[in-house]
Parts: C-alpha cells; structure tokens; sequence
C-alpha cells in the first residue's frame, strides 16, 4: 500500500507511458543479447541470466522514476528551506543598504561642507594669486 500511495500522486498517463518505454527498453536489449548470441555462441543460461538482469534494471529503472516525481512533490521542504535562505539573503542585502543610506544622507552635508571650503581656498589662492602679481 506505500508504493501504491505515491502512485496516485503520479500522473497515471504519464507513468504509463515511462514503464511502456521502460519496458520497450528492455524488449529491445533482450532483442539484441539474443541476435547477439548466435554470433558469439554464449551459453545459454548466460543469456538467460543476462536478459533476468537486464529485465531487473529495467524494473529498477520504472520503479526510480515512479518514485522520482513523489521526492519531487517532497520538494517543498527544499523549497521552503530556499525561499528563507532568499529571505535571509534579501535582508541581509537589505540591511547593507540601509546601513549605506545613512552614510549618503549624511554625505550631501560633507559634501555641501567640502565644497565650502573648495570655494574658499580657491577664494584665498586666487587672492593670493592677485596679490602676488602685483
């Protein structure tokens, strides 16, 4: 009853579809052992045991992929642990602007400052300027 579980959660077309390919799959390897073995000349319980492990695979394989799409609907933990890892980071990138914003509000006033003074030392150079070429 556990396999049959994540079977409802699986579209039944498209699982249908993935064991007919699965098993195709392994029709035409079983196919090619056996046009392979006149050639070679294997024994045949070797064939036999070859095309048993290539059926084998092949059920392995329809089984990892009726249980793929399940892990994939457990994704929303993964998901869920993502997105507050993105939160964490957006705050974090968040905070950092934050922190910077003070920094530029407070640079208008210095600049407006240096500025000032870039004004008067030019002032006094070009007085000083005048000055000495009188």
């Amino acid at each position: 009853q556990a396999n049959a579980e994540p079977e409802e959660q699986v579209d039944p077309r498209k699982a249908a579809v993935e064991a007919a390919i699965a098993r195709a799959k392994a029709r035409k390897l079983e196919q090619q052992q056996a046009n392979a073995e006149p050639e070679e000349q294997v024994d045949p319980r070797k064939a036999a045991v070859e095309a048993a492990i290539a059926r084998a695979k092949a059920r392995k394989l329809e089984q990892q992929q009726a249980n793929a799409e399940p892990e994939e609907q457990v994704d929303p933990r993964k998901a869920a642990v993502e997105a507050a890892i993105a939160r964490a980071k957006a705050r974090k990138l968040e905070q950092q602007q934050t922190n910077a914003e003070p920094e530029e509000q407070v640079d208008p006033r210095k600049a407006a400052v240096a500025a000032a003074i870039a004004r008067a030392q030019a002032k006094k150079a070009a007085q000083q300027k005048v000055v000495n070429e009188d």
